[in-house]
């Protein structure tokens, strides 16, 4: 195995002294971030993880798309092993996952491929598969999206045509790609690593289509790993980011399955091709809520890992001269007339030769970095309310009672449109802050945005959850303008759109109320509410607008408001974000107080952000003014407090990131390192660089000389021909 990065270096004077001033015990911060069991997940499975140097991450730095999947695959192995030797369940394989460095083609099997067989396969067909599928005997995908067709499942165009005359009258199904548009595009894994698949397919009996159902569909030979006869498999080729992926396509042709390789706990095929539905389908629904949830529970930790590398960077690297006149800095004293004072002064605050300032002094930087830190506490704790929720709920479906089901359907809906494209967002901003070294793979940043962005697309992209989301919003506005109801027991994180009054519009406080105002915990809270009732309400009168012009409600209609949609979307996003985060920090006071207070600024600035300028395209500033909530005048007064926000977390911003307990071999970067050594590391990272191996290119022997001394061109030719 080739050479590895150092990552055991003695800390930087300025990180140790960063981490001196924190005024909170750091370990008290990582077991509020995260859940008992998380914790414990992290910490078992990065003890083991780190005692295995094959999973060191850093040679993705500068490996070629063919070395880096095969090390996809070793890293996969080592999985496998780890899982079988220690034991591991099925639910604790995610966070262990996160371990390795990057998204590789287990993913897509632990995450789609192995819960579709525990949902969807009946009994008998799970005593076929899923065990095989626990244990990696078997490997699989989850082969939907097609060419020319992703997020519209209904659109899907391969087929699974019932004859029964096929398996000695038993039936079967004959599999068939229609044109190459209908070919499977996109699923990872399915390339080159998986030897089955669950195959979405449009059942068609005695002529009658059935829309698209879910089949178990071997794709590859046990044995010699060989693609089977009709089915032609290929990798899509490089992307942008995702590399230690085998994102493949997959051509049918025409090929036969057994009758019972359809996942029939929801609907029955007999021998004579009779379909009928039994069960309970709406646990389809409870599936698609997990997938989700499970995508988007790692965005926290995602954007964490970026903030971390940012705010350990910015702490070290020094750039410009900058007056300073806090106690305990290590610039000269600064200047003042002679007094008493400036004796004492200089007496405390000793000549330093370094007089650049730390680029975390700057409250430029502080205002592109802190928001992200608050960011990703709300994305962490949203996910953790929501997996209370999914945990409790689901017990309730699993016994046929679907009364929340709509209600987790909307939370992990939102949760995953929103929270993917926040963490994506703001990792390319916390990259942005490292300045031009953010730029190489060796910072860490850019391969994490490249596994971290494709999570925004997969299973439901922002616009097509916004739909979903957003009609449900506008449902719980009319049960409550046209209907008089007061509340839906079923959906309580909508009561805030019950609560309203529209008739009723709020006065915005006064501009003496307002900086108290932008400190009360509650009124921010409130202030989310507010303004995404004036969005939800205004959308629908919008429509009914619409409605009354075209005399009719159908796909068309609800296309003329899918902006307004949208807005809505992001709007109850960041309802739901900072609920959750409010929540977790009432029950930080009652456990932890000392811990409430550290997050407490984090809080504020997270809504604050929110207010002013928001985090993307959700609105800002001018929404707020225009619900009510604040008066235009208010712009001052909102940043006046975010920087004084800016200013208290700033002494405890490197212990904060450092609660976050990201080891270096998951942050797998030069800038972020625990020690802060990033100069030698950097130069270190180039002795693996290949084109380093010798000091003369071979594209010096075969190009660049010629442009230099164009003279050998035809010597060389002449001597060619001797």
């Amino acid at each position: 195995m080739a050479a590895m990065m150092s990552w055991s270096k003695p800390t930087m004077s300025d990180l140790r002294r960063e981490r001196r001033a924190a005024t909170f015990d750091v370990w008290d911060l990582t077991k509020a971030i995260y859940s008992e069991e998380e914790l414990e997940f992290i910490e078992r499975h990065a003890k083991i993880t780190m005692q295995e140097p094959r999973l060191q991450a850093d040679d993705l730095w500068w490996v070629d798309r063919t070395t880096r999947y095969t090390r996809a695959c070793e890293r996969g192995e080592l999985f496998v092993k780890i899982v079988r030797e220690n034991k591991i369940p099925f639910e604790e394989r995610t966070w262990l996952s996160l371990m390795l460095g990057e998204d590789l083609f287990l993913l897509l099997h632990n995450v789609m491929f192995t819960p579709t067989l525990m949902n969807q396969a009946d009994d008998e067909q799970q005593k076929w598969w899923l065990e095989k599928a626990m244990n990696y005997e078997i490997i699989g995908t989850y082969a939907q999206t097609e060419l020319t067709h992703g997020s519209n499942v209904r659109g899907l165009k391969t087929t699974a045509t019932f004859d029964e005359t096929l398996f000695d009258g038993d039936g079967g199904w004959r599999v068939h790609t229609p044109s190459l548009e209908a070919a499977k595009w996109w699923p990872g894994g399915l390339a080159k690593s998986s030897n089955c698949v669950i195959l979405m397919a449009r059942v068609v009996i005695k002529g009658k289509d059935y829309g698209p159902h879910p089949f178990f569909f071997q794709v590859r030979n046990w044995e010699t790993h060989e693609s089977l006869p009709g089915i032609e498999l290929r990798d899509i080729g490089q992307k942008i980011g995702y590399n230690g992926m085998d994102n493949g396509f997959m051509r049918i042709t025409d090929v036969k399955i057994p009758r019972r390789h359809l996942l029939m706990r929801f609907v029955s095929v007999d021998k004579e091709g009779n379909y009928k539905k039994i069960g309970d389908e709406k646990m389809l629904f409870s599936t698609m809520t997990y997938t989700r949830l499970m995508i988007s529970s790692s965005s926290g930790f995602k954007l964490a890992s970026a903030c971390t590398t940012a705010v350990r960077y910015s702490a070290v690297r020094r750039q410009f001269q900058m007056q300073r006149t806090g106690f305990g800095s290590d610039m000269e004293s600064p200047e003042m007339p002679n007094s008493e004072v400036k004796s004492q002064l200089d007496n405390i605050i000793k000549p330093s030769k370094r007089t650049e300032a730390q680029v975390l002094d700057y409250v430029s930087q502080q205002y592109l970095i802190f928001p992200q830190m608050a960011l990703a506490l709300a994305l962490q704790w949203s996910a953790f309310g929501a997996k209370q929720i999914y945990n409790e709920k689901i017990v309730e479906f699993r016994a046929g009672q679907f009364g929340f089901l709509a209600e987790m359907h909307v939370l992990t809906a939102v949760l995953k449109a929103v929270n993917t494209v926040l963490a994506a967002d703001g990792m390319e901003q916390c990259r942005k802050c490292l300045g031009g070294h953010g730029f190489l793979n060796s910072a860490g940043v850019g391969p994490q945005i490249g596994s971290a962005l494709p999570m925004a697309t997969y299973e439901g992209d922002f616009v097509v959850l916004s739909i979903q989301v957003g009609q449900q919003l506008l449902n719980a506005v009319s049960a409550k303008m046209m209907k008089g109801k007061k509340g839906n027991p079923n959906m309580p994180l909508l009561q805030y759109i019950y609560d309203f009054d529209p008739a009723n519009p709020r006065k915005p406080p006064s501009k003496s109320e307002l900086p108290e105002l932008l400190k009360d915990h509650e009124f921010l809270l409130d202030a989310m509410k507010y303004r995404a009732n004036f969005l939800h309400f205004t959308t629908a009168q919008t429509l009914q607008e619409v409605i009354q012009v075209s005399g009719k409600m159908d796909a068309s209609t609800l296309d003329a408001v899918k902006i307004e949609l949208m807005q809505m979307t992001w709007a109850h996003g960041y309802v739901m974000l900072a609920h959750f985060f409010l929540d977790r920090m009432k029950n930080l006071k009652e456990t932890s107080p000392e811990i409430a207070k550290v997050v407490s600024p984090l809080y504020e600035l997270f809504c604050l952000t929110v207010m002013d300028t928001s985090y993307d395209k959700g609105g800002g500033f001018g929404d707020f003014v225009a619900a009510g909530v604040v008066a235009p005048t208010a712009k001052g007064a909102i940043m006046k407090r975010t920087k004084e926000l800016l200013a208290i977390i700033r002494p405890q911003a490197v212990p904060i990131m450092d609660a976050w307990n990201i080891p270096d071999f998951i942050l797998n970067s030069c800038l972020g390192r625990y020690d802060g050594q990033y100069v030698e590391s950097l130069y270190e990272s180039t002795k693996f660089e290949p084109l380093n191996k010798t000091d003369v290119a071979e594209g010096y022997y075969k190009h660049l000389q010629y442009i230099l001394h164009p003279e050998r061109k035809a010597k060389d030719a002449a001597n060619s021909k001797l």
